[in-house]
């Protein structure tokens, strides 16, 4: 997870002139591409990040046993509208489930990975390294009301830092609700 995470961020890093060319570093509040209103805020080591575009996407490389493996991807800027700030924070929290590429499943899942950045830059590529402590973290739920889904995972333990040896844990806890499309393509394709 932490490899496609950094090949993501190095890879849209890696763009300086979408970053000389984008002057407007606001993020919109409408979500960006049918993801609704709602955001998540995050506050690790003295960093404060906000994500307003959410989206659920698979992995076939992954899936296997007939379990397919699910990404919630929740990104501070329009990853899929090509429109890159000169920061940006994303996580991913990946998990195994029974199910189809086509529909997210709900239910209440133990087992999953949470890893990300926050405050990414050009001059600072990976940025604050995220991660949740698995041993301490409540378990992912998710739930869909309508047109909404609910992500929880209430607490949420986040070790964060660039050296493993003198890692940060932030408790904290993860708290959505609101539109959730399937991303367009995989993050990680060109």
């Amino acid at each position: 997870m932490k490899k496609l995470l950094m090949l993501a961020m190095a890879l849209t890093m890696s763009l300086p002139l979408l970053f000389t060319s984008c002057s407007d570093d606001d993020d919109d509040d409408n979500g960006g591409s049918g993801s609704g209103s709602s955001k998540v805020s995050l506050k690790i080591d003295g960093q404060k990040a906000d994500f307003g575009y959410i989206y659920w996407n698979t992995d076939p490389e992954l899936s296997h046993n007939g379990k397919t493996y699910y990404q919630l991807e929740f990104w501070s800027f329009d990853f899929y509208g090509k429109k890159i700030p000169s920061k940006m924070s994303m996580f991913y929290i990946g998990f195994y489930a029974d199910g189809s590429e086509s529909v997210l499943p709900t239910g209440t899942f133990s087992d999953y990975d949470l890893s990300g950045a926050l405050n990414a830059s050009q001059s600072d590529p990976e940025g604050l390294y995220i991660e949740e402590d698995e041993s301490k973290s409540g378990k992912l739920i998710i739930s869909k009301d309508g047109g909404n889904y609910s992500i929880t995972i209430d607490p949420l333990y986040i070790l964060s830092g660039d050296d493993e040896a003198h890692l940060t844990t932030t408790p904290t806890s993860l708290k959505y609700t609101g539109k959730l499309p399937k991303a367009p393509r995989q993050s990680w394709d060109d």
